[in-house]
């Protein structure tokens, strides 16, 4: 992936956690790009970003892929790494919030990409992590 696509994610994720009132500092340590600071609270954050979606084989469809894995064999990264993910679509400007999973990818139809699932995804994590914080 370019630094320019990756550093355009950061700065919209950023912007986004900070349009919900969660101040953060761009820190692009080796395994995240931000710290949030939830109820004074450190949290790190994994920043992925794509430019655009992608049409699948019919035509008819189209999603965006995020390689939400880390390293040349694309290690999903664990709890004990992250806290959370930031899924960014560059051309909307609009974001998905997950927690670390399994998978070493996640597929997002075009149609599922808006404010309002936004919205509930930044809820969801905000709800999972309420007290919890793992820097050190």
């Amino acid at each position: 992936m370019s630094t320019k696509i990756g550093l355009q994610g950061e700065l919209i994720a950023s912007s986004i956690l900070l349009s919900y009132g969660i101040d953060n500092d761009l820190v692009s340590k080796d395994m995240y790009d931000i710290v949030a600071w939830f109820d004074q609270k450190p949290m790190r954050v994994q920043v992925k970003a794509t430019k655009k979606p992608f049409e699948e084989d019919n035509l008819k469809s189209r999603r965006y892929n995020f390689q939400t894995g880390y390293g040349s064999d694309k290690k999903p990264y664990l709890e004990n790494q992250i806290d959370f993910l930031i899924l960014v679509a560059l051309d909307k400007r609009i974001a998905h919030f997950m927690m670390p999973h399994s998978n070493k990818t996640k597929k997002i139809y075009q149609h599922q990409m808006t404010i309002e699932n936004e919205q509930n995804t930044f809820n969801m994590i905000k709800d999972k992590l309420f007290g919890k914080c793992l820097c050190s």
